[in-house]
């Protein structure tokens, strides 16, 4: 079962070589002056973009710039346990997220 991912302290830094070429998030206290991986130049993290709130089914259903399996996925979920669906969900992101990390790292 995978391990839940907390938040980072807001004053944390991070990598931005290292995420987009190594597919791999690493976080650093805001003293660290460079990545231990590759020496590149800390950025910040930006928990502005983490705050926004999040359309709602009904305007993800509507769009029509979504995606057509995001929506005939949202309509299974819709008809089944919100548990169970929403469980299903999370074990499907971090499949997905494990595909697409191997995938960078490729």
């Amino acid at each position: 079962m995978p391990q839940p991912i907390e938040k980072p302290n807001p004053d944390s830094l991070y990598c931005q070589a290292c995420l987009h070429g190594r597919g791999e998030l690493i976080y650093y206290a805001s003293c660290q002056n460079s990545c231990a991986v590759c020496r590149s130049a800390l950025l910040p993290v930006d928990f502005a973009g983490m705050s926004r709130e999040l359309p709602s089914i009904k305007d993800i259903l509507e769009d029509p710039s979504a995606s057509f399996w995001l929506r005939q996925a949202l309509r299974g979920a819709l008809a089944r346990d919100p548990v169970d669906a929403a469980n299903d969900a999370e074990m499907l992101v971090s499949l997905l997220d494990a595909r697409c990390r191997g995938a960078l790292r490729s």
